[in-house]
């Protein structure tokens, strides 16, 4: 299986006008918003509350935007929830949580 990282690199070679770089990121998220998305899909975790994050630097989103890639027509396979549900079962199995 492909990476996300690998399928937009393969895609971008196959794109005959792809020039420059190309963000590859299906989310932009804050911290805030992080903390609120996994506070409130994973309970269980002693996730930092949004409040005890406003001093963190950072806190603001990166600059960063995947619309280029978007543009050419590539679609993404995975949201925010399957890729933590993923990453969360996967240290679950292997006993890292």
């Amino acid at each position: 299986m492909l990476m996300m990282w690998q399928r937009a690199h393969i895609f971008l070679l196959e794109y005959s006008d792809a020039k420059g770089r190309h963000n590859c990121s299906s989310h932009i998220m804050n911290l805030k918003k992080l903390s609120e998305f996994l506070r409130a899909k994973y309970p269980e975790f002693p996730i930092p509350t949004p409040e005890s994050l406003a001093e963190t630097k950072g806190l603001e989103c990166p600059g960063l935007s995947s619309k280029k890639l978007l543009d050419t027509g590539f679609k993404f396979n995975y949201g925010v929830e399957e890729m933590f549900d993923d990453a969360i079962n996967c240290c679950k199995e292997k006993g890292y949580l």
